[in-house]
C-alpha cells in the first residue's frame, strides 16, 4: 500500500525550496539516527529532462550545509541519488512527479498488473492513458485508478515510448 506522507515530512519541508530553487523535485527522503550520526538518503529528478550527475552534486553541495547547520551536534552523511529507470513508488506524491512516464500498477480489481501513461493525478487517483494488460492487451485508452485500489505501482521503462531517463 502507498504512503501519503513525504509532504508532510519535516525534512522534505526544509529542503524542498533549497531543491526546487535547482529545477529539481524532491522524490523522496528518509533519515536514519544512529549512534550520534544522522544518514540521510535522497531521491531528486528534474522535469522535463534526464536527472544528472552534476544535478545530485549540485543538490548535495547545497543540502548538506544547511543539515549540518540544522544538526550541528551529529555526524552527517547524505547519499543523493536519481529514481532509476524501474523505481518502485512509496508515496502516492511520486505519481505527479511522473506525470508523462509510463507506470506499472497492480489493480486490486482488475487483479493484474497494469501499464500505462500517467496523464491526470488528483487526491483520489491517477488517469492512465495508453493502458495494457501483463500480457501486453490493450484494456482501455483511459483509465481511473483509485488510489485504494493501487497495491503496488513502479515506473515501468519501455524503449518504444521514447519515455524520459531519470
Amino acid at each position: 500500500m502507498l504512503k501519503n506522507e513525504l509532504v508532510s515530512n519535516e525534512i522534505y519541508k526544509e529542503l524542498n525550496p533549497l531543491v526546487r530553487s535547482l529545477g529539481l523535485d524532491i522524490v523522496s527522503v528518509s533519515r536514519n539516527v544512529r549512534q550520534g550520526a544522522s544518514s540521510v538518503f535522497l531521491v531528486i529528478k528534474a522535469s522535463g529532462r534526464p536527472t544528472s550527475v552534476d544535478d545530485c552534486a549540485k543538490v548535495h553541495r547545497l543540502v548538506a550545509s544547511r543539515l549540518e547547520m540544522l544538526w550541528q551536534d551529529r555526524e552527517l552523511s547524505l547519499e543523493v541519488s536519481t529514481p532509476g529507470l524501474q523505481r518502485n513508488f512509496s508515496d502516492v506524491q511520486e505519481f505527479s512527479l511522473f506525470t508523462g512516464d509510463r507506470v506499472r500498477i497492480f489493480d486490486s480489481q482488475e487483479e493484474q498488473w497494469i501499464s500505462g501513461i500517467i496523464d491526470e493525478v488528483s487526491d483520489a487517483g491517477v488517469i492512465l492513458t495508453q493502458v495494457v494488460g501483463e500480457t501486453a492487451e490493450p484494456l482501455a485508452e483511459r483509465m481511473n485508478i483509485p488510489y485504494d485500489r493501487i497495491k503496488k505501482a513502479k515506473l515501468d521503462y519501455i524503449w518504444e515510448d521514447g519515455a524520459h531517463v531519470n
